[in-house]
């Protein structure tokens, strides 16, 4: 009875950061949309950074896989599944382009 007891398994997927949905970025329009519309339509940055010789707002989105397997030892594995996200680039304090992360 004791073998049984110690064996199973447990999954868990977190995601990490916000999917970003086109149609959220069809409401900016580059040269015309500034960095408080970007905010107010795609929220806070995951990070900065800078894309292409520009400022870039980059929104981040993954989903990690965390598994735990018990089989008698004890085994762990995390590793992540899914990462995508947005990179906003910026010109002059307004929105230049975005491009999307694969």
């Amino acid at each position: 009875v004791l073998p049984l007891l110690l064996q199973g398994c447990l999954v868990d997927l977190k995601e990490r950061g916000a999917e970003i949905d086109p149609v959220l970025l069809a409401q900016l329009q580059p040269g015309l949309s500034t960095k408080a519309d970007v905010l107010r339509v795609l929220g806070v940055p995951t990070r900065n950074s800078v894309v292409q010789d520009r400022e870039a707002w980059m929104y981040d989105y993954s989903i990690e896989k965390h598994s735990v397997l018990f089989l008698g030892l004890y085994n762990e594995e995390r590793k992540t599944v899914q990462q995508r996200g947005v990179a906003v680039l910026f010109a002059d304090e307004r929105l230049y382009s975005y491009v999307f992360m694969e």
